[in-house]
């Protein structure tokens, strides 16, 4: 290991001692648990012109406390209000957290909390924010609906085709007879099971209108019997 030795004057000399020294007070300070490096070794930062010591054990020292703990430990608090702002400011150039139309609350409240969980230990963050981040996603979250229609998607004109579809199909359904009933009766249904796949209207919708269909004219959904008289009377209805 080669040394270097230094003639310096007294006074440069003492220069360099009393800017240890404030150097040692000032980062005390800042830091209580701050560890003063050697003189010798802030004479070799002077010399290569860098304050700060990288050795193992002084890196290893600032991660755990001093400046960078500070600044470690405020991130990991404000980390959720972070993403929550994220994710508001993404809603405003067209980015939008979509889920699933047929979620129910406990599903998104599941997933969100799994996935906060996934980003907290990727980033190595501090793990008693999970709950508070997973109901920031949870607020952000939308339905895939209702992303579709802001941007104005090809799904969404489907959706309102098929909406105005199914609205004439049941128009049509209350003055229809005879075979012409029954196919708008297939139709409604078929339409009926679309608008629920798509999420444009709820299962219990699509129960609601076949039941109230049915109790106004039931025979539609009735096979006719095997008997003679049974079938004369059926397509009579149907006329």
């Amino acid at each position: 290991m080669k040394q270097l030795k230094l003639n310096l004057k007294d006074d440069v000399y003492e220069m360099l001692q009393r800017e240890f020294k404030n150097f040692v007070r000032l980062s005390t300070k800042v830091d209580s648990g701050f560890v003063a490096p050697s003189f010798d070794a802030f004479l070799m930062a002077r010399l290569s012109d860098n304050t700060n010591f990288l050795t193992e054990e002084a890196v290893q020292h600032l991660m755990m406390s001093g400046q960078y703990a500070w600044a470690r430990r405020a991130m990991d608090r404000d980390f959720p209000d972070v993403v929550a702002i994220l994710i508001a400011e993404a809603a405003n150039y067209g980015f939008h957290i979509a889920v699933r139309h047929d979620w129910s609350s406990e599903d998104l409240t599941e997933a969100a909390r799994a996935w906060a969980l996934a980003i907290i230990k990727q980033s190595q963050g501090d793990e008693t924010q999970v709950d508070v981040l997973a109901a920031q996603i949870k607020s952000a979250a939308v339905s895939i609906t209702v992303v579709q229609e802001k941007l104005k998607t090809p799904a969404t004109r489907l959706a309102h085709a098929l909406g105005q579809q199914m609205n004439d199909t049941q128009v049509a359904l209350q003055h229809a007879r005879g075979v012409l009933a029954r196919e708008q009766l297939g139709a409604f249904r078929t339409l009926l099971k679309l608008g629920v796949a798509y999420g444009s209207i709820k299962e219990q919708a699509e129960k609601d209108a076949l039941a109230k269909l049915q109790a106004q004219r039931p025979y539609l959904f009735h096979q006719p019997s095997e008997g003679v008289f049974a079938k004369l009377a059926a397509w009579w209805r149907l006329l």
